[in-house]
């Protein structure tokens, strides 16, 4: 941090600032949409947060103290692009729906999704999730139909269905009988990348016939036909991250394809890994996790090559503002809660220089050891709040799992780039990758069936959540005063952590 002031008690970074003000702005505005809208007290309490914060911007663009300008400016905007992206409202009652397949259901095949679509002519911002009884269309099939419609509104615990579908761009659920295809060609590209999802899919099972479901969740985030017991291993040893796509894949296939591509052409592997992520972003549905990952790993890669010291913290803010000045309702997934909220706990504890042993070995325990602290420290809270429960045994598992997993993941998805041409070869190159997995899930077995694997907890709220990562901010390097100052400036933050916890528990 060398000439920046020291005297500041947060050294903020303009990208961080202002996805931390848009992320802010955005769950204010979506909380108050999702819940009473028609309510006068919601619309006068949001009306004066929003007063207030233009004050405050007033003020602080008159004593030209730029940090909050660009918070308060951001929050504006984030509440501005959540308001615009505000979902359709309509009444429970039969519509006529006509919209194209987008995607189908792999557990229930009459579930599909509808986009581009119309009730009673009139057209839809968002995708509707259909049930039909008519039998499965297949995905760029327009189709109308007769259907029961209504505005998703259940709520369990902390688990709100219209915010998690929003977050997935579905709006509506409808329920109905038969259907009439009225073209069968839209979407082409889309088809072409669902069907090359599809190859992908078939032909891991072949080259993998005792872990084919496990390595179609590690390389394609695909858990349809998973065996129950295997996912709830991973589920209960806290090493469910690993089937989700985010940068434990991007890092590892992106170190496979540097290995595979010359060092002395840096813009040419820049552009190769660059494409594939792009790709590898499109065959999944531009998971959330993934597409944070893949941008973190470009502007890496920038960095690299215009020979620039790399911002993480930076590049973490760049990929939250694309995601949600895209998809806004993102912030209420819980893919997208805990994959920034991991990465952004390894940012602050990797930041604090601690002196690193000459052993490598003893060098990569303990960076592994730190990584799967601060990010399970940092996702703790949001995970009791999801599931009301906690893998007692994480660290053990992801010491043990994680290198296991990493040589199967890198062997895995070099297989598949020889299976593809040439099967016969893959088949060979695939058999050390499905033995490593099947003696890795053994001892995931084994964890798991220890006493007290499963800790039930209280589900704390979604605020409590937010302040335990601003009170590892504040004691983060990243404030640039001494220790006990940072401590200092952090206790007015662990009052109000301390109060909502109190809350959370009251409320329970």
């Amino acid at each position: 941090m060398n000439g920046e002031d020291p005297n500041r008690i947060i050294n903020y970074r303009p990208l961080f600032l202002a996805a931390v003000g848009f992320m802010l702005g955005s769950a204010l505005f979506g909380l108050y949409s999702a819940h009473g809208r028609s309510s006068v007290f919601a619309a006068a309490a949001f009306a004066v947060i929003v007063l207030a914060s233009v004050a405050a911007f007033a003020a602080a663009l008159k004593r030209r103290s730029t940090f909050i300008c660009i918070l308060i400016a951001a929050a504006l905007l984030g509440a501005a692009r959540m308001s615009a992206a505000a979902p359709d409202t309509v009444k429970e009652g039969e519509y006529t729906l006509r919209g194209t397949v987008f995607e189908v259901s792999g557990s229930k095949k009459a579930v599909v999704s509808l986009c581009r679509a119309e009730l009673n002519g009139a057209p839809l911002k968002y995708r509707v999730k259909l049930e039909t009884t008519g039998g499965a269309p297949r995905i760029g099939q327009r189709i109308e139909l007769s259907c029961k419609v209504r505005t998703p509104e259940r709520q369990w615990g902390a688990y709100n269905e219209r915010l998690a579908l929003l977050s997935n761009g579905i709006s509506l659920k409808a329920s109905g009988g038969s259907y009439t295809v009225v073209s069968d060609n839209d979407l082409p590209v889309w088809r072409k990348i669902c069907g090359v999802k599809q190859a992908l899919h078939n032909r891991i099972m072949e080259l993998f016939p005792e872990n084919g479901t496990i390595v179609a969740g590690f390389l394609l985030g695909e858990r349809t036909g998973m065996d129950e017991y295997d996912e709830e291993c991973f589920k209960e040893t806290g090493t469910a991250h690993l089937l989700t796509l985010s940068g434990f894949h991007v890092g590892l296939i992106t170190a496979l394809l540097f290995f595979l591509l010359p060092k002395r052409f840096p813009w040419l592997r820049f552009a190769a890994v660059t494409l594939f992520l792009l790709f590898y972003c499109s065959i999944t549905a531009f998971a959330p996790s993934l597409v944070r990952a893949s941008i973190m790993c470009v502007c890496i890669m920038i960095a690299d090559v215009a020979e620039r010291r790399a911002d993480t913290l930076s590049s973490l803010s760049l990929a939250a503002l694309i995601i949600l000045a895209v998809s806004p309702y993102k912030i209420y997934s819980t893919g997208f809660r805990l994959s920034f909220a991991a990465t952004f706990g390894i940012i602050l504890f990797t930041r604090m220089s601690v002196r690193r042993p000459k052993s490598r070995a003893v060098s990569y325990l303990i960076e592994l050891i730190t990584v799967t602290f601060a990010a399970t420290a940092a996702t703790v809270l949001f995970t009791a709040n999801t599931f009301g429960v906690l893998p007692a045994y994480t660290l053990l598992s992801n010491i043990v799992a994680v290198p296991f997993f990493s040589v199967a993941v890198t062997m895995s998805f070099a297989a598949l780039l020889i299976g593809m041409p040439l099967p016969e070869i893959g088949f060979i190159a695939a058999w050390p990758a499905d033995r490593i997995i099947t003696g890795a899930m053994r001892v995931l077995g084994f964890i798991r069936s220890l006493p007290y694997s499963q800790i039930r907890v209280f589900r704390p709220s979604s605020l409590t959540a937010v302040l335990l990562l601003v009170l590892m901010f504040f004691v983060s390097p990243f404030v640039l005063r001494p220790l006990n100052k940072r401590i200092r400036a952090a206790l007015p933050v662990f009052l109000l952590f301390t109060v909502s916890v109190f809350a959370d528990i009251i409320r329970v």
